[in-house]
């Protein structure tokens, strides 16, 4: 056992560059299946980040990206915030992002918001190196996160997200660490601290929030993995179903009331080429738009489209279906239409035919994964149709 600190930081100097890299050698084809993992675990644990100003991280050296998960929450009642290293050696500052705004480089050349508009976040997703049993991580060796966590009051919610690599027995901790509330990795989610409060609305520094103390904060989730190994779910006491989850995973949703997975293989499949139609259809339409505001409301209706068919792609292939190959009829009507305001006002009645397909479909969906990333679909082509009225 180490206790000299020197020896503590000489072990974490050659600790971290080992991490990195194992890190930096995950092979590109499994990144996205490891980067749609976590997005699930994310979604589904922390439901309180769509109400929530998430500071998060943009990727670096081989970081899990998860600027396609905050999108999401943006669509919803979120708001979200890059880091922001203002001096070095003092706290970080959270400045106020959204997608397509203007960038500048930062620290590192990471980008940044090219405009300060400081807020205080009301939860962090945190990058990892490595991580303990404990929840105590290990960075890059800088200090800003634990600076910043030490001034932040009232604290945020804070979730570390990285590879299973990067899993430790120890970080030998100092006074200085400060452990997480959280752990995502793609073996699972582990909780440390839990303040079961709901999230606040984002603050602008000096602003004042009512708050209870960290004396009161609700210890009720704390253990629910093992402390020996927070990813290993072999002793945790399931109480999610009255018979064994054995007998309840291999029943057909159709059992318990929801719609076949047959049936639901088929919707998904109906939608991907929808999907794939539309983002075909309006990738073109942009590029061929009358403005510059067009364009750029357009290529984000074809990015949503774009990603919404990897995710149809994802949960097809999960479920144990095929997904098809095929590009809906949608997108040649589109295409034979001349004008954009024609074009435009067709482009509306397809997201529409979307939207109704979820509202039938999403009552009967009893994935809860599944059922959270067709709502968020939902809510995003509503959001698409008011964008294209307001082009019209």
């Amino acid at each position: 056992m180490m206790e000299d600190w020197s020896e503590i930081r000489k072990w974490r100097r050659s600790t971290r560059a080992e991490l990195l890299s194992r890190r930096l050698a995950v092979p590109r084809g499994e990144k996205p299946r490891i980067r749609s993992v976590l997005h699930d675990q994310i979604r589904g644990q922390f439901p309180e980040l769509r109400h929530a100003c998430i500071g998060f991280y943009w990727p670096f050296r081989g970081e899990i990206d998860l600027r396609h998960l905050v999108r999401d929450f943006l669509t919803l009642d979120a708001e979200a915030a890059l880091p922001v290293v203002v001096e070095k050696a003092q706290p970080l500052e959270f400045w106020v992002w959204r997608p397509r705004m203007k960038l500048a480089r930062g620290i590192w050349n990471i980008p940044v918001p090219a405009e300060r508009n400081a807020v205080l976040p009301t939860a962090l997703l945190v990058p990892l190196l490595g991580f303990d049993a404990a929840g105590y991580r290990l960075g890059y060796g800088g200090g800003y996160y634990d600076r910043t966590l030490a001034t932040m009051n009232p604290k945020p919610l804070t979730i570390g997200v990285g590879y299973e690599l990067g899993r430790l027995k120890t970080i030998y901790p100092q006074p200085h660490d400060i452990p997480l509330d959280a752990i995502v990795t793609e073996a699972g989610c582990a909780r440390f601290r839990y303040r079961g409060q709901p999230l606040g609305a984002a603050r602008r520094p000096g602003e004042t929030a009512n708050h209870h103390s960290d004396d009161k904060l609700d210890e009720a989730l704390k253990g629910t993995f093992p402390a020996s190994d927070p990813f290993d779910l072999s002793n945790v006491d399931v109480t999610s179903y009255t018979s064994p989850p054995c007998f309840m995973h291999e029943l057909d949703p159709e059992y318990l009331g929801f719609t076949s997975t047959a049936d639901t293989v088929a919707l998904l499949n109906l939608l991907l080429e929808g999907e794939r139609a539309g983002a075909r259809a309006v990738a073109e339409m942009g590029k061929q738009a009358a403005g510059a505001a067009q364009g750029t409301t357009l290529r984000g209706i074809a990015m949503d489209e774009a990603r919404f068919c990897a995710m149809l792609t994802r949960h097809i292939t999960r479920l144990g279906g095929t997904p098809s190959l095929q590009t809906g009829a949608f997108y040649g009507k589109l295409m034979a239409l001349e004008g954009s305001r024609e074009r435009i006002e067709l482009l509306n009645r397809g997201q529409a035919w979307v939207v109704r397909k979820l509202q039938e479909a999403l009552p009967g969906i009893g994935d809860s994964a599944l059922h959270s990333d067709l709502k968020i679909m939902l809510e995003v082509h509503e959001r698409n149709i008011r964008l294209g009225t307001e082009l019209v």
